[in-house]
């Protein structure tokens, strides 16, 4: 009989992975699964060079309580053994994650909390296993940051990375300094501005050298302080040779020529000056890329290597997401219409209010793209569906009307072309974002749409209509705003006597009803128990094929 000691190892090994879901990103898992390491020597041995693959660090909000399992803290003194790569004593181990003993705070408010694991593998001596670096934050949802709370949260970091790793009681001064009305009176914003940066290039430096196989990093907060930000890209520029993931979700400033020749996975968030933000990447060794632009033009000039070619080749790239506004027109920028760009293998593309000049879009849709999502403008969708669409598995189409109110009466004409040729694809969505119901709607004509959401209330009546001009329809997903009683009442009325207004079954195809209500009156029951859920189940009658009925609050 096996037991657990002597478990296959491959069986182990999936065992740990299901175990160890999650632990990459979020510390509280991460320290959780840490338990797992004190089974057997055998776990021990396999779950230590995945666990200690990540360095996490998290900073949460000071008006914020993280869970028990962030918070827990046990009595731990230094003293105590910490043995076979942090397996032997759980205890021990568990208790010095949390690593901040004195939390930073500005002008005597409330502490920022950091929680790392960075001071658990300088303490076990296992720095070399460390492969992804991750930063993240835990805000409340209503955010109010200013430059204190964003200095504070860049100081506590830190302090929690870099204040052991130097040796320096002093490391922070600068920092502090910089809200000295007195001390900067004294001296120029360039000097405070160059001893700041000077301690953040020591730290980085003595960290890339402590840390020298990191391969990744993932970097997602919001609104960082600028140093932040620096410190970011010193730790990418540090480890260019040898990054495959980076991932900065803040506007970062890159002072330096970044070629990472062996990345593969890359996401970035574009601040207001393109020319500040990015440096030269080398576009060969990409297999994903996603860029979220703030409301500024964009061109690929940025992964011309060789500034004296026209060619820029993505050989590898399987995934492209792009949000923001990148063109708005073929005439908006001449460098990219005279580039030549080439995507031989890309199977997945995600635009949001994204508007593709003709050159982009033949160059992106080809005949290894099976996967489509366009969310945004009905206009740029209509452009670039203009392409062929055949080769696609799946195609997503998302209008938003609140962003674009002037094309609603475009709407219907557009969205009939593009799904009058879409009839090669399996799967074929379209999203329908609008505060109210619009009689040009009735005008739809969608014969190989599979899938409809509609984000807004809609008399049954209506809805039968539209669905008779979709008639390969599968599911159907909708959103009904009843606050008014005597609404949801004629609607209940309606269902129920379904059979006095439609004497015969639809021929519709549709298999699958997901309703989304609104509506006070139905809070203290179960949607599907109430008068209007049960009269609902009418529809199976008038739509045959109906196998699925799924009602929310």
């Amino acid at each position: 009989m096996k037991t657990y000691n002597n478990l296959p190892t491959l069986v182990t090994a999936k065992i740990l992975a299901f175990a160890f879901s999650g632990a990459d990103g979020d510390i509280a898992i991460w320290k959780q699964a840490l338990s797992l390491l004190s089974v057997c020597h055998g776990w021990r041995v396999q779950g230590v060079n995945t666990l200690y693959r990540y360095a996490i660090v998290k900073v949460v909000d000071p008006n914020l309580i993280m869970d028990d399992s962030d918070e827990e803290e046990s009595d731990y003194s230094d003293e105590e053994a910490v043995t076979d790569s942090g397996g032997s004593d759980w205890e021990s181990v568990s208790s010095s994650i949390n690593c901040i003993s004195d939390a930073f705070a500005l002008d005597g408010g409330d502490p920022i909390r950091v929680y790392t694991n960075i001071k658990l593998i300088e303490k076990l001596g296992l720095e070399s296993m460390v492969k992804q670096l991750l930063f993240s934050e835990k805000q409340p949802q209503v955010l109010t940051i200013n430059e204190f709370d964003s200095m504070g949260a860049f100081i506590s970091i830190l302090e929690a990375l870099f204040q052991d790793l130097l040796g320096n009681d002093k490391l922070t001064e600068p920092f502090n300094e910089w809200f000295d009305l007195e001390y900067m009176d004294a001296v120029s914003d360039n000097q405070a501005e160059g001893e700041c940066y000077a301690v953040i290039k020591a730290a980085t430096d003595a960290f890339i050298n402590k840390y020298p196989n990191i391969s990744s990093i993932n970097a997602v907060m919001i609104n960082p302080h600028e140093f932040m930000q620096k410190m970011i890209v010193e730790l990418a520029v540090g480890y260019d040779k040898q990054l495959t993931k980076f991932v900065c979700a803040m506007p970062a400033t890159f002072s330096y020529t970044l070629l990472a020749p062996n990345l593969a996975d890359l996401d970035l968030r574009l601040g207001c000056s393109i020319d500040d933000n990015l440096p030269t990447i080398c576009p060969g060794s990409l297999r994903t890329i996603q860029f979220m632009l703030d409301d500024q033009p964009f061109n690929w000039d940025v992964f011309r290597v060789d500034k004296k070619s026209k060619t820029i080749a993505f050989d590898n790239l399987v995934y492209l997401s792009l949000t923001g506004t990148i063109q708005d027109s073929d005439a908006g920028n001449e460098i990219t219409n005279n580039l030549n760009l080439s995507f031989p293998k890309l199977e997945r593309l995600f635009l949001e209010n994204i508007s593709l000049t003709t050159n982009e879009a033949q160059a992106m849709i080809g005949h290894r793209l099976k996967w489509l999502y366009c969310e945004g403008s009905i206009i740029a969708a209509s452009q670039l569906c203009k392409q062929p669409l055949r080769d696609l598995d799946t195609l997503f189409l998302i209008w938003v009307e609140e962003e674009y109110p002037d094309e609603l009466d475009d709407f219907v004409f557009l969205a009939n072309e593009i799904f009058s040729k879409t009839d090669d694809i399996k799967y074929v969505h379209c999203e329908i974002r609008a505060a109210n119901f619009d009689d040009s709607m009735l005008g739809i004509y969608w014969p190989y749409l599979t899938h409809l959401s509609l984000g807004f209330t809609i008399l049954f009546e209506d809805l039968f209509e539209i669905v008779q001009n979709v008639p390969n329809l599968l599911e159907l997903n909708m959103v009904i705003d009843y606050h008014d009683v005597n609404v949801i009442t004629e609607a209940t009325e309606f269902l129920t006597n379904i059979k006095k207004h439609y004497p015969t079954p639809s021929s519709s195809k549709i298999e699958t009803l997901r309703i989304v209500i609104e509506c006070a009156t139905l809070c203290s029951n179960p949607c599907c128990q109430s008068p209007f859920g049960k009269a609902v189940q009418n529809l199976r009658w008038y739509w045959p094929q109906l196998k699925n009925i799924d009602i929310q609050n």
